[in-house]
């Protein structure tokens, strides 16, 4: 696959080349392209040096392969006597002041675990021998990497000239990915897209798995003896949080089952709600894989706030694999083969309603909208209805000073919009709004009736929408 946008990225790097010394962090999750960004810009340049941190390896047999990455640079004879990751770093500073270098550590925030002192040796070789190098990092620990370098106490903190954090791709991207894998039909793209999200990674193992639909995908990728992505989940939770990892798979669980609250996923887990927070933050801040979200029209400070899944194939994973372990583990993949044909449809609305609300961002950003909303997100609250509390949720929801925008997302066919927008207009009343207009969208796949009073998508009108975005 050939390597994908990343435009304003490249040029962020390229503009810091032309200005060495320059130290640029390059963040976000796992798999999102942080380790493709660098080498597809390395592979422009000549005077480079990538290293690997592998948390797998000691110190010294890191340090040898290390020098061996070197042997294209001249080297002082005492270099074959180096045994440290701190001396090895001396070495590479004192080279980086006789050549023009681009020099770049991934996974740089697990040298915390091989060798933390190599952290302040980085800080003094910095602040005092930089040299004409371009040093670029990446880490996937999100949590960590802000020790390192952005809370005011880290090591690090205000060395490096800026800080990217790397986002998974929008749906725009994945749709030209698919182009180019040569999968054309519209709604199978939409289905990869729920599968996988932005996530890249993914998107190379259907090219090289020659993988043509969802259902192609999950059979190739997932549900058999020696599918490439069998492990890929416990892996990352077994590498991250070691044998705490099965806690941190029961509060996915609850999330996926739609148990959103803290106290819902601490009933649920058989743990008290003060101490899932250092899970549940280590799912957030670490590895990106859940978000939190409060209703639209409250203050930030709100505690109303709902955790969600923000990875698609974790969504997946735990909806369909980790319910069903036994029969994974044992091979029989048939069952959850029905299984997932049985519930796809729910787990298509879920995501459906996370690339509507990418929609409605990037129609708002364009000015396509009735309103400019300067928040756009979800809206849950409670009516009362024949002397009883009854939860209400909205599945989009924009807002700004004077106006309102509510939005329902529907994954069927044939929808009756004039219908729906008599139930949206009853949930919107538990919202209260009296500030101004109110505006009504609604999204489905297909619809037999549309609405007069709503801006009504179906996936022909998606289909539109993304191609026309540049």
């Amino acid at each position: 696959m050939r390597f994908f946008d990343r435009k304003a990225e490249l040029e962020e790097i390229e503009l810091l080349d032309k200005k060495k010394p320059s130290f640029l962090v390059i963040t976000g999750r796992r798999r999102v392209g942080k380790t493709e960004l660098i080498l597809h810009f390395l592979s422009k340049r000549t005077n480079i040096a990538y290293f690997f941190v592998d948390d797998k390896k000691n110190e010294l047999l890191l340090v040898k392969e290390y020098l061996e990455a070197l042997r294209h640079f001249s080297l002082p004879a005492f270099a074959k006597d180096i045994t440290t990751i701190d001396s090895f770093l001396a070495l590479l500073f004192e080279l980086a002041k006789d050549n023009d270098m681009v020099i770049a550590f991934d996974e740089f925030q697990r040298f915390m675990k091989i060798s933390p002192s190599a952290i302040n040796q980085f800080q003094k070789l910095w602040d005092t021998n930089k040299g004409k190098m371009l040093l670029l990092i990446s880490g996937s620990s999100i949590g960590m990497i802000k020790k390192i370098f952005i809370e005011e106490k880290a090591p690090l903190f205000k060395r490096a000239d800026n800080i990217i954090t790397l986002q998974p791709f929008r749906f725009k991207q994945v749709y030209e990915i698919l182009d180019n894998l040569h999968i054309k039909d519209f709604e199978e793209k939409l289905k990869l897209y729920f599968l996988f999200g932005g996530t890249i990674y993914y998107y190379r193992l259907i090219e090289k798995y020659d993988a043509k639909n969802f259902e192609d995908a999950v059979s190739k990728l997932i549900l058999r003896d020696l599918a490439p992505l069998k492990t890929e989940v416990r892996d990352i939770f077994v590498e991250e949080f070691g044998k705490e990892h099965g806690t941190y798979y029961e509060i996915l669980h609850a999330i996926s089952t739609g148990k959103s609250t803290k106290k819902e996923m601490a009933d649920f887990v058989h743990v008290g709600e003060t101490s899932l927070s250092p899970y549940i933050m280590d799912m957030k801040d670490l590895l990106g894989i859940i978000s939190y979200s409060i209703p639209v029209t409250e203050p930030a400070k709100s505690k109303k706030g709902r955790y969600f899944t923000a990875e698609s194939f974790f969504n997946f994973w735990f909806r369909f694999i980790y319910r069903n372990m036994s029969s994974y583990e044992g091979g029989d993949y048939k069952i959850i083969e029905e299984k997932v044909n049985e519930q796809k449809s729910a787990f298509f609305g879920f995501e459906f309603e996370k690339l509507c609300m990418e929609i409605i961002a990037e129609e708002n950003k364009n000015g396509r909208l009735p309103a400019h909303f300067t928040k756009i997100g979800k809206w849950w609250g409670h009516i009362k209805e024949a002397g009883q509390k009854k939860e209400v949720e909205i599945d989009i929801a924009a807002v700004n000073e004077r106006e309102i925008l509510f939005a329902e997302c529907k994954w069927k066919d044939n929808i009756d919009a004039e219908a729906i927008l008599l139930e949206l207009k009853e949930k919107a009343k538990a919202v209260g709004w009296n500030k101004g207009a109110e505006y009504y969208a609604i999204f489905a796949k297909s619809f037999r009736r549309r609405a007069k009073d709503a801006i009504c998508f179906d996936i022909k009108d998606l289909h539109r929408i993304v191609n026309r975005q540049g």
